[in-house]
């Protein structure tokens, strides 16, 4: 996530959130250096592995889950910002700043962008299946994630250009996406556990194994979304009530935490479909 206003180098830079002032604050190199190499060698081939098996089933002429296909382009796109970043940290390469900064802010939007919008899909497919299937042309789900991605730059660019300040733009965003992915995670888990009209949850020849697979699957991206999103949202609300530094080490501490959990939820998709190696 938006870490890359950290450095350890003697000279003092000016933070993303501290406008022309000269604030500054320092975070370890080796947190940063984990939370990348963690999401490089999970997170990168997995959404990598996704894309190929997206592009595989389009050329196929099947059926692609579209909004599993950009967020994984999101994450792809922000690993390739890493070559600066390393410039950035380790080599002190104050020009190096925007090559992380605006893919950082990408990810920062595009991310829960993405995965509400998987969410949203579950729940309709889910409690609403006359609606999912009427809209279940990809026509519905392309203008959709076109519309996501114009608003994923544009809000970057709004941040990037500082026409807007960070925290003022994104914590709304993230608290808008947090809340449509939670209700939709509780939704579906109620719906679940809910016997259905041909299908108990729990039948007399034993578990139904489709709906636990479900259940288990849709706790642990409940359960990742708040590990994810909660400390970032809770340090962007501690903006008004610490100090600058003590609030820029705490929204890279929840940033560089973020940044770690985000090979769950592409793990999940690969599980689900059966194409999670070793498993």
């Amino acid at each position: 996530m938006v870490t890359w206003d950290a450095t350890n180098s003697s000279t003092c830079k000016p933070s993303m959130f501290s406008g022309n002032s000269s604030s500054c604050y320092v975070i370890p190199n080796y947190f940063i250096a984990v939370s990348l190499s963690i999401n490089l060698v999970l997170g990168l081939p997995a959404n990598c592995y996704i894309l190929w098996l997206s592009v595989k089933e389009m050329i196929q002429g099947q059926s692609t889950e579209i909004f599993v296909f950009n967020a994984a382009l999101v994450e792809v796109f922000f690993c390739s910002s890493y070559v600066f970043a390393i410039k950035q940290y380790f080599f002190n390469c104050a020009d190096c700043r925007f090559g992380t900064y605006l893919p950082a802010l990408v990810l920062l939007v595009g991310r829960p962008l993405f995965q509400s919008c998987i969410c949203v899909e579950r729940y309709i497919a889910v409690l609403h299946p006359v609606t999912f299937l009427k809209f279940k042309p990809m026509k519905y789900r392309i203008a959709i994630s076109v519309t996501g991605w114009i608003l994923t730059i544009s809000s970057s660019l709004i941040v990037s250009l500082n026409i807007i300040e960070l925290h003022s733009l994104v914590l709304p965003e993230l608290l808008f996406f947090f809340s449509i992915k939670a209700f939709s995670c509780l939704m579906v888990l109620k719906a679940l556990k809910r016997p259905g009209p041909s299908d108990d949850f729990k039948r007399k020849d034993g578990v139904n194994q489709d709906k636990l697979k479900a259940f288990r699957i849709i706790r642990i991206v409940w359960a990742s979304a708040v590990f994810m999103y909660g400390p970032m949202i809770i340090s962007l609300v501690l903006y008004y009530i610490l100090d600058l530094k003590t609030f820029l080490l705490s929204w890279s501490g929840a940033s560089c935490f973020g940044l770690m959990s985000g090979f769950v939820q592409p793990f999940l998709y690969l599980k689900r479909v059966g194409k999670l190696p070793f498993c």
